[in-house]
């Protein structure tokens, strides 16, 4: 079937059920409050999840080529958001930030530094108003636990309230140092056939941990279930690692000033032994985004420590007087999703944090 692009379905929708189209919100950047209705009385929440259909095994490509991806060490979060939504901007009140349809009550808001246990909070979602400021405020007419969800490797529960025509969806999640709230929300007519938007999104979003070495005056972030990074053996540097240990990026500092073409091109693969790579191949040149541009690369592919196929690129970044040397690595079969997932905002998010 031919993939039908987010505005498009949008527009189905409100044709078929013969609505107009809501009328248009304030900037999300200055948002007026709406106000909600006077009664806060809620409906008991169901003993069971409400039915809905079995979530599509992924977007299509055509569901997020033209979407905009957004990364922050303020919020320690990353995700995508369809390309004609608005944002991403602060929340007014609280911390954190939405992304939103410019004409609808139709987004995504992460809220952080909330204190207290998840399941406590969930449990006493929509006994208020629910209140998306700026956007929509609603009391809850009914509430039902949702089906569970998973947002950066992180199960949770959910809970789904329906009120004056909006129905939003929440779960919470425990970081390292607070709790996230992740709340989506639409019109209730469109809900059903947003499903697959909000799935997408859902699979987009990372939580990431800010992290900052005053030794070798750099910081950035890493994603939240890697290893704790760790100093590199015998030379100045950085090690960020998976889990398994399969995937990471390694970062030497070298004091010096050279030409970062010519050191690129008698690197030898022998530097990737200490990674437990052996049988490398070294392969096409390329780019490689990282602090302030793009910089010439190396590709190849080697053999890893479990007998697979892992890739790898290297290159040299001029740091104001000196140097750094970057390898990422990752079993093959995973280059692409480690390159979205984490090399992308890990490296195009670390900054100089020397004094000067």
């Amino acid at each position: 079937m031919k993939p039908v692009h987010l505005l498009t379905m949008l527009t189905l929708t409100l044709a078929a059920c013969g609505q107009p189209q809501p009328s248009p919100t304030a900037a999300p950047t200055s948002p007026p409050a709406t106000p909600g209705p006077g009664s806060t009385e809620v409906t008991p929440p169901s003993t069971s999840a409400p039915t809905e259909p079995a979530p599509d095994s992924g977007p299509t490509p055509s569901m997020t080529s033209d979407w905009s991806t957004t990364a922050s060490t303020r919020t320690e979060l990353s995700f995508a958001f369809p390309g004609d939504w608005d944002g991403s901007s602060p929340l007014t009140f609280g911390e954190g930030e939405f992304v939103k349809d410019p004409d609808q009550p139709l987004g995504v808001t992460f809220q952080i530094g909330l204190s207290g246990e998840p399941a406590a909070l969930l449990n006493t979602w929509g006994t208020e108003d629910i209140g998306i400021v700026g956007i929509v405020s609603f009391a809850a007419e009914s509430l039902a636990d949702g089906p569970q969800i998973t947002i950066a490797r992180i199960d949770a529960p959910t809970k789904i309230a329906q009120g004056e025509g909006v129905t939003a969806q929440v779960a919470y999640l425990q970081r390292a140092e607070d709790v996230l709230e992740v709340m989506w929300f639409a019109p209730t007519e469109q809900w059903e056939t947003l499903r697959p938007v909000f799935q997408a999104l859902l699979e987009e979003v990372e939580i990431w941990r800010k992290y900052a070495d005053n030794a070798i005056g750099l910081q950035t972030m890493y994603v939240h279930d890697w290893l704790e990074p760790q100093a590199t053996a015998q030379e100045a540097g950085l090690w960020f690692r998976s889990p398994d240990e399969l995937t990471g990026v390694q970062l030497f500092v070298k004091d010096e000033i050279a030409d970062p073409v010519q050191l690129l091109g008698s690197w030898s693969v022998e530097r990737l032994a200490p990674l437990g790579l052996t049988e490398c191949a070294p392969g096409s040149g390329d780019r490689m985004d990282t602090l302030s541009g793009q910089w010439e690369s190396r590709l190849g592919e080697c053999t890893n420590e479990e007998g697979d196929k892992a890739a790898f690129e290297v290159t040299f970044v001029p740091n104001k007087d000196r140097l750094l040397e970057i390898i990422i690595y990752a079993p093959s079969a995973a280059w692409d999703e480690a390159n979205e997932t984490a090399f992308r905002h890990l490296l195009g998010m670390m900054a100089d944090i020397r004094p000067g």
